[in-house]
């Protein structure tokens, strides 16, 4: 299987969580358009050693992070994903900022067997850091500028870190990131907050 695509990234705030469900969420946002994101597992691992041989061994999920490039991200988004203040147009970041926990799921194209399919990734429980920036002037050639966000990924109250599901259409596979996303029933429906 060879991954070529990757699209859709959407985040949304957890509204509530408990022990028996994965959490709910507000109204999701978009969060720009997905140039990559790269995830790093952190496992606590163990071993144990009898009779000069391995006798057992542990491995389980302590967190993990997701490197993600985005091409842009709004104002209003970023108030949401890192917990910023927007005050009429203007931005601010604070020293003592906390970026709230919220959801985050996105979706990657792939190639099997000549068959081109789609997967879902969903993490219930994330929280964001913003990511370094630059800025170059125009000369010969330009290089276009991303957004980069690091998001810590926590297992939550279900003990659930990650989702993933195929799917056979890109529409399918948007869909699927609104479900995972979706605020409850009674909620207003998903919007672009960046449009």
């Amino acid at each position: 299987m060879a991954s070529f695509g990757a699209k859709y990234p959407c985040f949304a705030l957890i509204k509530s969580e408990n022990a028996s469900a994965l959490p709910t969420y507000e109204k999701p946002v978009t969060i720009g358009r997905l140039v990559k994101a790269d995830l790093t597992v952190q496992m606590a691992s163990g071993k144990l050693h009898a009779d000069d041989i391995l006798a057992e061994s542990v491995d389980e999920f302590v967190s993990a992070s997701i490197a993600m490039e985005t091409d842009d991200m709004a104002d209003d988004v970023a108030s949401e994903v890192y917990g910023a203040t927007v005050t009429g147009k203007e931005v601010s970041y604070k020293a003592g900022d906390a970026a709230p926990m919220g959801g985050l799921a996105y979706y990657k194209v792939l190639m099997r067997n000549g068959v081109k399919l789609y997967k879902g990734y969903y993490y219930p429980k994330v929280k964001a850091v913003l990511g370094n920036d630059s800025a170059a002037t125009k000369a010969d050639t330009i290089t276009f500028g991303t957004s980069s966000t690091t998001f810590t990924v926590f297992a939550c109250k279900t003990d659930e870190w990650r989702i993933t599901e195929e799917l056979e259409s890109d529409t399918a596979a948007q869909e699927w990131v609104d479900a995972k996303l979706a605020p409850p029933a009674n909620s207003p429906a998903p919007t672009n907050a960046s449009e």
